[in-house]
């Protein structure tokens, strides 16, 4: 009877152990204690309706005070009435069109280029129209900013301080992915220009260092899905029926793993 006894337990204890096991540890089969090489270059692609900064650098600084909007709010152009507002506090509005509406130089083609180049273009267009003779430019996003939405513990926006935020960096300032969250099929969302990229990151597999949604962009919105078990327990109340008569099929098969074993035996001696 005792032994009996210990197999209907362990029957009990596997019944309620039987469910689904999530993976909770991030990046856990990358090598311990090994250089990896990472491929995986960012870059920071401009599109229509980002907000630019530009900061235009010198050894000679008078030369570069029209083209720095800490210095020049309102700009002449050379041998014209006209007046440009070389930019507002948040920095240089990219148009439906693609440029920006830049002091001196005018128009500006900037969407469709990274920073980096687009840095580089205005450099030379200073030098070539002499009007910085060694200038260093410097292209940022001072409106940087993505989402975070789902099983975390903050959900929230965060501003960027800077040009680059990975995907682990984001989730770590929402306070980390809840126990109720899927770690290896994060969702990000993705808008470039008029276009919308829907992608998958599994944060536990090394392979996410090369994924293109490691490092986030401007806009991004990185949705942490709930597990299964969380979103049962989500709509519950509408399952409810369903559970109770689970639990009772359960209850019926325990009482007749007793009776058979313990009671009916108890009984026959």
């Amino acid at each position: 009877m005792k032994n009996k006894a210990i197999i209907l337990s362990l029957f009990v204890v596997l019944l309620c152990s039987c469910g689904t096991k999530y993976p909770y540890a991030y990046v856990k089969d990358a090598p311990r204690n090994e250089e990896m090489p990472i491929t995986n270059n960012y870059t920071t692609t401009i599109f229509p309706g980002d907000r630019l900064k530009i900061r235009v650098d010198s050894r000679t600084p008078q030369s570069t005070y029209p083209f720095n909007e800490e210095t020049n709010r309102s700009v002449r152009i050379p041998n014209s009435r006209q007046t440009v507002n070389a930019a507002n506090k948040e920095g240089f509005l990219v148009d439906q069109d693609g440029t920006i509406q830049y002091p001196v130089l005018g128009k500006i083609p900037a969407a469709g280029k990274t920073l980096d180049e687009l840095a580089r273009y205005i450099e030379g267009r200073l030098i070539e129209g002499r009007y910085v003779k060694d200038p260093t430019v410097t292209v940022s996003m001072p409106n940087f900013h993505v989402t975070v939405i789902g099983e975390v513990k903050t959900p929230k926006m965060i501003q960027v301080d800077g040009n680059r935020i990975t995907i682990f960096e984001a989730i770590a300032q929402c306070g980390d992915v809840t126990m109720d969250g899927l770690r290896d099929n994060v969702k990000v969302i993705r808008f470039e220009g008029e276009d919308v990229i829907v992608g998958e990151i599994d944060l536990t597999s090394v392979d996410a260092l090369e994924s293109p949604f490691y490092y986030l962009k401007q806009n991004d919105v990185v949705y942490v899905e709930p597990t299964p078990k969380k979103k049962k327990t989500a709509y519950r109340d509408e399952d409810w029926p369903q559970y109770i008569s689970m639990g009772a099929s359960g209850v019926r098969i325990a009482y007749s793993l007793v009776y058979r074993w313990i009671i009916r035996d108890t009984y026959n001696r």
